[in-house]
């Protein structure tokens, strides 16, 4: 839930867009001119603004220019009936996160809009202010998603005979051995493949055997994947920061962000239909 700001003149389009938001707003606050909203962004702390471009007293695009000469980094979604490429262009330029064109706009666009701009503020706040605990546990709900995902596309090719077919001997040996472990040790025992280690998920994509016509990449992962370079390359490097995240000392931020970016850039091919 989100304390919103919305910067319009016109009463009918304040009641539109408070009936949009009022599912994800605590709070909302309105501003119907440009000097009153700079006064209330400036004195407030609001978690996203709603700006109109034509506004009295102060234009919206004088208004975001002035916020952002200030320093004030909060979400601001641009909203106007007066659209034209050239304003969008400038609008974002000038610190936007997204334009809004032909008013009444349409609920699912500004939800979405609202959504996806408080996401990017908490990702960006996140690579700000992370700790080595937040990386952990980026990673491992990665490592999680990409386990099912192998899994998931295994059983797809080789069907019941995935275990069998689709992973490698010593991969089976290791799993084999921890879940006995778990049965010795009264433990919770799971499935085979949740005791693989992170550095086992690339032998497992790139396995092949030639004697019995197995080729994952070939036959399974090529489809998802643009090469076996890209997905070496990313995986070797989070396996990598994954070792360095578990000691004392705080990672740095620019390893913080690829792991980041290599996380998104890999979930996003996982997402892809399956062929």
């Amino acid at each position: 839930m989100s304390r919103i700001l919305i910067v319009d003149d016109t009463a009918d389009n304040v009641k539109l867009i408070k009936a949009m938001i009022k599912s994800i707003a605590t709070e909302i606050d309105v501003a119907v001119d440009g000097e009153e909203a700079l006064e209330k962004i400036t004195s407030n702390d609001y978690d996203i603004v709603l700006l109109d471009i034509m506004l009295p007293k102060l234009s919206g695009i004088d208004v975001l220019k002035k916020v952002r000469e200030r320093g004030i980094d909060l979400p601001i979604i641009v909203m106007t009936a007066y659209g034209s490429e050239e304003l969008a262009v400038e609008t974002l330029r000038e610190g936007g996160d997204d334009y809004l064109i032909n008013k009444p706009i349409r609920t699912e666009d500004l939800l979405e809009a609202i959504s996806k701009a408080l996401e990017k503020r908490k990702s960006k706040n996140l690579e700000d202010d992370f700790t080595n605990e937040d990386a952990y546990s980026m990673v491992s709900e990665f490592e999680n998603n990409l386990r099912e995902f192998i899994l998931d596309v295994l059983k797809r090719k080789y069907g019941a005979s995935w275990w069998d077919r689709g992973i490698p001997n010593f991969i089976k040996s290791v799993c084999l051995k921890r879940q006995n472990d778990a049965v010795i040790r009264k433990r919770e025992v799971y499935p085979p493949l949740f005791y693989t280690d992170f550095s086992h998920y690339l032998p497992i994509i790139l396995f092949k055997n030639n004697e019995k016509e197995i080729d994952n990449w070939k036959d399974v992962f090529e489809y998802y994947f643009v090469s076996i370079g890209w997905i070496k390359g990313r995986l070797i490097e989070l396996t990598e920061i994954r070792n360095e995240i578990v000691h004392p000392k705080k990672i740095a931020k620019r390893q913080f962000k690829k792991m980041k970016l290599y996380i998104d850039e890999i979930n996003e091919y996982m997402d892809r239909p399956h062929c």
